[in-house]
């Protein structure tokens, strides 16, 4: 009897992970059929979905950011700003923004997603080399290193690449952010129109839980 039941809470375990792997996989959605994402994916797969499914958010959206396949994905390998005119390509800053962290509704501003894009220049993923393709590397040179303003948080001049951790730092424990998680979380186990104080528990649970 009591192997039965330590079979069944692990069929359960064991269920429940595919469900939140299946859950991240459409909440960091990566389009295969661009550039190198068709082989890309299947390491993003596994080092950013199925090693963080049941994990960590803030350690799961600095994997996503640093996936080559999400750079592929959202342009992120061609975000930089190698002279004072060259303006850092949004796509991604506006994703992460709008979709993967605060939401649509979140409180950001084009502001915000201007200077999430230059805290986020600099990173690139090999694609030429016959070694080492696929690698993500920060070049300093395409960094925009100024000071930036995030979510009313000033980012250092100064700080390279350690822009990225700060503002996924920023983003990944925002009240919206917790919302927004929580609300997909609620529509996607208990109801399409889950109510309010139920996403509110689910998102301080979150917040609590890192």
């Amino acid at each position: 009897h009591r192997v039965d039941r330590r079979q069944r809470q692990m069929c359960i375990r064991d269920r429940l992970y595919e469900l939140m792997v299946n859950f991240w996989s459409d909440h960091f959605n990566i389009d295969r059929s661009k550039g190198d994402c068709p082989w890309l994916k299947t390491v993003d797969d596994r080092e950013v979905i199925r090693k963080h499914a049941m994990g960590s958010f803030p350690d799961m959206l600095h994997a996503s950011a640093l996936s080559p396949a999400m750079l592929w994905y959202l342009d992120g390998r061609e975000n930089k700003k190698s002279n004072p005119d060259e303006r850092p390509n949004e796509n991604y800053a506006r994703e992460i923004l709008e979709l993967h962290t605060l939401g649509v509704s979140g409180g950001y501003t084009q502001h915000d997603v201007m200077e999430v894009a230059r805290c986020l220049t600099g990173w690139y993923v090999r694609s030429e080399e016959l070694f080492g393709k696929g690698r993500v590397e920060f070049n300093a040179e395409l960094h925009d290193d100024g000071e930036k303003v995030v979510l009313g948080h000033i980012i250092s001049a100064g700080m390279g690449e350690k822009d990225l951790d700060r503002v996924l730092e920023i983003i990944s424990t925002h009240p919206s952010t917790a919302q927004h998680i929580a609300r997909k979380l609620c529509i996607r186990f208990i109801s399409d129109d889950p109510d309010t104080s139920v996403v509110n528990t689910v998102a301080e649970a979150f917040t609590q839980s890192n």
